[in-house]
């Protein structure tokens, strides 16, 4: 009888389980993720929102993914034991947020809903990437990508279930609606993982103040290093470029006005998960040619057919090569930013890995803050939705050909020299 009540312990200590568990909710919380952009036309239309209004709230949004991010990495670090209910709080957080959100009755409130939404995603990432690391010392690689699909499965879906619900639902009536299976996944994510940050020699750990600001100004020195610098500008610049990308394709693909192509939210939603979801069969393959061939090999060509393929999306039209243009810059997008970090971790010191990869996320994020702003400029004055486009490419062609100047090292080597 006390190995049955034993047995649930076990199994939601099982590192299998932990990673199962871990990319479900990764992929869970990138349906909501990546579902916003796709609610932005609907909710602009019905609040009557202008271009920059519009722009105010997807800063808002990334300027809270970046602050997330940026601020708590080091803290996160400090909290192991409390890395299930945070994790936990971040789909209870979901779960208000959208509540909130459905409940906008103005500008004011709706503001305040977004900075809600916006923590959960980037929350999530913290403890959840930082306890596969500690589970899979031997296969960390492998447990990470596992993650990454789970979110890759999440971008695919989110476009889908979001635009199919549009054509028959308000997007009130559709983000009270979300607010549940959230609510259900905080029961779930709190049974399967309340444990997974405990460990037996916590209590022999520095006090976390001092670690904190330690880890703060290890990150700030990495600065020091110009590879480093430089690869974090050259990921701040693509991150951008992403954002813009995904943040206004809705707009240009559902909008009548500003040379937008007036498609149905469905089909709308069908081509925003080509744009999203491609990374699913190209994120693997292109960190496998990372690996035997070099970071610069496949980011430089890589970045520069990106460049290309969204500098043709406006002349397709609403045509069968606008959806072929959306699969092949998908190919690109999430996977090659991946890349990008993975050669950041190649450089900086062993043990920062983490403060590096919440330097680089959160950068990308505030800078991001302003990205939209300039977006808006561009729409309103440079040919509407459609130039978003231009804009994206030419940030990407400016971030391959930092890249291209980078001395990157043969890290391969120095691991076969080490071993």
């Amino acid at each position: 009888m006390a190995e049955t009540i034993q047995q649930p312990t076990d199994r939601r200590q099982n590192r299998n389980f932990i990673l199962g568990c871990l990319s479900f909710g990764h992929g869970v919380s990138h349906l909501y993720d990546q579902g916003f952009p796709i609610f932005m036309p609907a909710i602009q239309a019905a609040m009557g929102l202008t271009t920059f209004q519009v722009a105010f709230m997807l800063g808002i949004r990334q300027g809270g993914f970046g602050a997330v991010n940026l601020i708590g990495g080091a803290i996160v670090d400090q909290m192991k034991a409390s890395w299930g209910p945070i994790l936990t709080g971040c789909m209870i957080w979901a779960s208000l947020g959208f509540l909130v959100l459905a409940a906008s009755p103005n500008l004011f409130v709706l503001t305040i809903a977004v900075v809600i939404v916006s923590v959960p995603g980037a929350l999530w990432h913290l403890p959840s990437t930082a306890a596969l690391s500690r589970r899979f010392p031997d296969r960390r690689g492998f447990a990470i990508s596992m993650h990454g699909f789970g979110s890759n499965v999440g971008n695919v879906m989110a476009p889908l279930v979001a635009g199919g619900l549009l054509t028959f639902m308000l997007w009130r009536h559709i983000l009270l609606i979300y607010a549940a299976p959230a609510a259900i996944m905080a029961i779930f994510v709190w049974w399967s993982l309340k444990d997974v940050g405990k460990e037996a020699d916590d209590e022999d750990r520095p006090a976390p103040e001092r670690k904190v600001m330690a880890a703060y100004r290890e990150g700030l020195a990495m600065f020091k290093n110009p590879m480093v610098a430089t690869l974090v500008l050259a990921a701040a610049i693509r991150g951008v470029a992403n954002n813009a990308l995904f943040q206004w394709s809705p707009f240009y693909l559902k909008n009548a006005g500003d040379g937008g192509l007036d498609m149905g939210y469905f089909t709308a939603g069908v081509h925003l998960a080509l744009l999203t979801g491609m990374g699913i069969v190209s994120a693997p393959f292109l960190g496998y040619l990372s690996d035997r061939f070099g970071r610069k090999q496949v980011l430089v060509p890589g970045l520069i057919i990106a460049a290309i393929l969204t500098m043709f999306v406006v002349s397709a039209g609403d045509s069968l090569m606008l959806a072929v243009l959306l699969g092949g810059i998908g190919l690109f997008s999430f996977a090659l930013q991946q890349i990008i970090l993975a050669a950041l971790l190649d450089v900086v010191p062993n043990g920062t890995e983490a403060t590096a990869s919440g330097l680089i996320f959160g950068i990308n994020g505030l800078l991001g803050f302003g990205s939209p702003f300039i977006a808006a400029f561009i729409i309103e004055n440079m040919g509407g939705y459609g130039s978003i486009f231009y804009y994206v490419g030419v940030l990407t062609i400016v971030s391959a050909l930092i890249i291209s100047v980078i001395p990157f090292p043969n890290y391969r080597v120095q691991k076969s020299a080490a071993a």
